[in-house]
């Protein structure tokens, strides 16, 4: 992973929650970090897009999603969100637990608690259970009202799709690490592979995709600790995430050839993975049409952030 972004403090964030990651899972990584310390007092939330980046690095799987976009709402603690999953009227829910109570936003009602819901699969690895899928599910008890919910629901989604964002990331940054490494060691015609300008080529417009993602990423999370997470920023991000993630990971399966397509090899799980992160909080084709849209009705390109912000 890049060392050399943000501030020193976001990298030790996130260094230290790898270095968690090789530990602990699901909730011992989420009490070994103090993430539930972050949001009782801090309204910078730095740490948590960071923890969410190194979980997309490490392949792992925490409820850290969730925590993060109902942080300073009303909702009650240790409650597991439900978000929209694709464009079929289906759910997602992320690092889902046995036993946990799944909510979901619903509108007109507010916050409401997701009963009577199937689970779908969605096609991924059956090792990988990170991301579940569900039905809408039946009438449900309301735990915040629309009255009260309102005001936070835009906050809600920008957090999950910046979230999302950094997750895709560090996948993205995992597939690319994973794919240089084999292409270093495996040998073809008395030399490794990737000596050979064709390979090169493939991973350098990679890493290039890569660090596009990671630089509005960046600014995204900077923005968010002195202004707040801005949803047309973080919208952005995860639109520009679920492409990069295809792009790497594309790469990546013709760099390490038929291996990448056994359920052996770890590029095939961190493939499916990043397909269904993708779907959670709106796919990045729906949300480059939404953006479209944006543009379309209201005749104004959102300006995501001012070059001159950036200047030293």
């Amino acid at each position: 992973m890049d060392s050399g972004r943000l501030s020193g403090d976001y990298a030790g964030f996130r260094e230290a929650a790898v270095a968690i990651f090789e530990r602990y899972d699901g909730d011992d990584a989420l009490a070994a970090y103090g993430l539930a310390d972050v949001f009782a007092h801090d309204s910078d939330h730095a740490p948590a897009y960071a923890f969410l980046e190194a979980q997309g690095y490490a392949g792992t799987s925490t409820s850290a999603l969730s925590a993060l976009a109902l942080a300073g709402t009303p909702a009650p603690g240790s409650l597991l969100l439900a978000v929209p999953f694709g464009h079929r009227g289906l759910l997602g829910v992320a690092g889902l637990v046995p036993d946990a109570t799944i909510v979901v936003d619903r509108a007109g009602d507010g916050l409401v608690t997701l009963i009577d819901a199937e689970v779908l699969p969605h096609g991924g690895d059956p090792a990988d259970d990170h991301v579940t899928v569900l039905s809408s599910g039946g009438p449900g008890e309301v735990l915040v009202p629309e009255a009260d919910l309102a005001a936070y629901r835009d906050d809600i989604v920008a957090r999950v799709r910046l979230g999302l964002g950094g997750e895709l990331l560090g996948l993205a940054d995992r597939l690319l690490d994973d794919a240089v490494a084999y292409a270093r060691t495996r040998r073809q015609f008395g030399q490794a592979i990737g000596d050979f300008q064709a390979v090169q080529h493939l991973l350098a417009w990679s890493a290039t995709e890569v660090h596009q993602l990671r630089s509005l990423y960046d600014i995204a999370v900077q923005r968010q600790a002195v202004v707040g997470v801005d949803l047309a920023m973080a919208t952005a991000v995860k639109a520009l995430a679920g492409r990069v993630l295809l792009t790497v990971a594309q790469t990546a399966i013709q760099v390490t050839g038929a291996i990448s397509f056994t359920w052996d090899y770890a590029l095939n799980r961190r493939h499916h993975r990043g397909l269904a992160l993708d779907q959670l909080g709106g796919p990045s084709a729906d949300l480059v049409a939404e953006v479209g849209r944006l543009v379309r009705t209201s005749g104004v390109v959102p300006p995501l952030f001012e070059l001159a912000d950036l200047a030293p």
